[in-house]
């Protein structure tokens, strides 16, 4: 089972914004571990890829090593910085692991939760290792596409449970306020906001 522990990992420095939402999701589990790995990040805690770390070509890639080796090593239910929390994991902890499709064709890894030592998260770790020189997007959402599909070892959920607002909808300037998503989306567990980390080179 995936245990009670909420993870994020940011830069240093943080937009207000961002700690309202890591404060909210956080009220939203009050009995769980709240795991906020922050610039400058021990590496001694991520044997397997830390050495890596240096040479990501932005923030996003770093935070992509991260997550999952920090999933893979201790478990748990990551969000990217700029999740909007609606309600709760807790009913998604019975299951070994999950993830969500984003659209018909791609698996986002904002939002992912895994039990320790899982053998998903572990190829995602592993691969994205490999693609490490491939850059953010396909050695973290390209490998997660190609190889999550099919498992019976992880349920992958429909786009409305975290990302009910599409990455082309959130760049056309359209992004709803959140109570206009918890109303048309009632099954949400949160919503990416898109903010593109992954354009911008940053420590995390």
């Amino acid at each position: 089972m995936i245990p009670k522990r909420l993870v994020r990992t940011v830069p240093h420095e943080t937009s207000p914004d961002v700690e309202v939402m890591w404060d909210r999701a956080c009220r939203l589990h009050p009995e769980w571990d709240h795991i906020d790995l922050r610039d400058p990040v021990n590496r001694d805690d991520f044997p397997i890829a830390s050495h890596l770390w240096d040479t990501c070509d932005s923030g996003s890639q770093k935070s992509d090593l991260i997550r999952a080796e920090e999933l893979y090593h201790r478990g748990g239910v990551y969000i990217d910085s700029d999740v909007d929390c609606y309600r709760p994991f807790d009913s998604l902890l019975g299951l070994d692991g999950f993830a969500a499709y984003e659209d018909m064709e791609h698996i986002c890894t904002a939002v992912i939760g895994f039990a320790p030592q899982h053998p998903a998260v572990h190829e995602l770790l592993l691969e994205g290792i490999r693609r490490h020189d491939e850059g953010a997007w396909a050695a973290a959402i390209g490998v997660a596409s190609e190889i999550w599909p099919g498992r019976n070892d992880m349920a992958l959920l429909p786009p409305g449970s975290f990302y009910p607002v599409h990455y082309h909808e959130r760049w056309a300037d359209r992004m709803p306020h959140r109570w206009v998503i918890r109303k048309t989306n009632p099954w949400a567990y949160c919503c990416h906001l898109w903010d593109g980390s992954w354009l911008k080179k940053s420590p995390t």
